[in-house]
C-alpha cells in the first residue's frame, strides 16, 4: 500500500481548518504543515488546530520557525526567547552553553505542549563579515563556538521531545543578497565549506540523527544550480561528510532564488521535482511569499492548481520509497520542574 505522507509540506490561512484544507492535507502529496503568526490565537485554539490536523493522517509533520529573537512565530503566553547572537556574546563559556541548552530545552518544552513535533531551529550558519542578512540569528563568526552551542541548544530541544531542524545547510553566512526576494550567490570555495560553514553540520550529525533544511543558494564552486536542486550538494557531498545522508527539507520553494534558473521562470511542480530529484525528501511551499495569492478564493486553492499535479504524483509513486518518514521524539511532558528552572535561568538575563 502507498505511504500516505508525500513530500509538501504547505501552510493554512486561519485558526480552524477548511473543509477544502482538510481535503489538501489528506492528499497523498502533503506530508505536512508549517505554522504561522496567522495560525495562532492563543493556546486553546492553537492546540486544537494541531490535533485537528494530525487526525488527518498519521506522521503528519507539524512544524514551525520558532527560533528566538526575532523569528518567534508565536509570542503571546510563550517565552519570548533571546537571539542566538545574544547567547553567544555571553562572556563566560558555561553560561554560554547553559543558555542554549536552556533555550532548546524551553522551546521544545513549549511547542510539545502544544503538539509541535519539528521546529526549523537552531541556525547554524557560520555568520562572515560580509554578510549581514542573518545578523542576530546566528551564533556568531567563530566555527567552534557555533558549533559547540549549536549542540547544546539540539541538546535541551531533544530533551524536551521536539526533533530539531539545523539550517541552512551548506552555509548560508557568507551571502548578502536575500534569497527571499533576489537571486542568491557566492565564490565561496568548497575548502572554505568544509573548513568552516560545514563543521557545525557535521558534528551535530556524528552526535545526532537530525533533519537538515537546504538553502536556496548557488555556490558557483560546486554546482550550476542552488543547492536545494544540487544533486553535488545533496547526494555526492553528504556521502563524502556524514556517517549516513541526513533527510533534507528544502527551504520555501516560493522564494525568489528557488523560482528562478538562469533569469527564466520555473513552474511550481518542476520546482519540487528538481529538489526531490536532487535530494530532498521533503519541500516546504507556502503561500506567505505569492505575490498574486488575491487570484486566487485561498491558500489551498493555490496549492491545488499548482502543486498538485498528475507529474508529482506519477514521481511520488515512483519514488515513495525515497521518502522517509521523520522519526518524531516519543516523549511525555514530565519535565515541569526542569521547565521552570530553565525558564529561571532565560528570564534572569536582560534582552530585548
Amino acid at each position: 500500500m502507498l505511504n500516505l505522507i508525500g513530500p509538501l509540506i504547505i501552510n493554512i490561512d486561519g485558526y480552524e481548518l477548511t473543509a477544502d484544507e482538510i481535503d489538501l492535507i489528506n492528499h497523498p502529496l502533503v506530508g505536512g504543515v508549517i505554522l504561522f503568526e496567522d495560525n495562532y490565537k492563543n493556546h486553546q485554539q492553537v492546540t486544537e488546530l494541531i490535533k485537528s490536523i494530525k487526525n488527518i493522517k498519521d506522521y503528519l509533520i507539524v512544524s514551525i520557525d520558532h527560533e528566538g529573537g526575532r523569528v518567534q512565530r508565536f509570542k503571546k503566553n510563550f517565552t519570548h526567547l533571546p537571539s542566538f547572537d545574544f547567547i553567544s556574546r555571553i562572556s563566560n563559556p558555561t553560561e554560554r552553553e547553559r543558555l542554549a541548552t536552556c533555550c532548546g530545552f524551553v522551546a521544545g518544552y513549549e511547542l510539545r505542549e502544544i503538539g509541535v513535533n519539528i521546529n526549523y531551529s537552531p541556525v547554524v550558519d557560520i555568520s562572515h563579515p560580509s554578510s549581514k542578512l542573518l545578523r542576530d540569528r546566528t551564533f556568531g563568526s567563530d566555527v567552534d563556538s557555533v558549533t559547540t552551542l549549536s549542540i547544546s541548544y539540539v541538546k535541551g530541544i531533544i530533551k524536551a521531545g521536539v526533533l530539531p531542524v539545523i539550517k541552512h545547510y551548506p552555509g548560508h553566512g557568507s551571502v548578502e543578497t536575500d534569497s527571499h526576494t533576489q537571486m542568491c550567490t557566492t565564490e565561496i570555495k568548497y575548502k572554505t565549506l568544509l573548513n568552516e560553514d560545514l563543521i557545525p553540520f557535521i558534528e551535530i550529525l556524528n552526535r545526532y540523527a537530525l533533519p537538515i533544511m537546504t538553502n536556496h543558494v548557488l555556490y558557483q564552486d560546486i554546482d550550476g544550480v542552488i543547492c536545494s536542486y544540487s544533486k553535488k550538494l545533496l547526494n555526492d557531498i553528504p556521502q563524502d561528510i556524514f556517517k549516513s545522508k541526513p533527510v533534507f527539507i528544502s527551504d520555501d520553494l516560493e522564494m525568489y532564488s528557488a523560482k528562478y534558473i538562469n533569469n527564466k521562470f520555473v513552474k511550481c511542480e518542476d520546482r519540487v521535482l528538481l529538489a526531490l530529484k536532487a535530494g530532498c525528501q521533503y519541500v516546504i511551499c507556502t503561500s506567505k511569499l505569492v505575490q498574486n495569492l488575491n487570484e486566487y478564493k485561498s491558500s489551498s486553492h493555490y496549492f491545488l492548481e499548482n502543486y498538485i499535479s498528475d507529474n508529482l504524483l506519477d514521481y511520488r509513486r515512483e519514488n515513495h520509497d525515497k521518502i522517509n518518514k521523520l522519526e518524531f521524539i516519543s516523549k511525555d511532558i514530565n519535565e515541569t520542574e526542569l521547565y521552570k528552572e530553565n525558564l529561571k535561568l532565560i528570564k534572569s538575563y536582560k534582552y530585548g
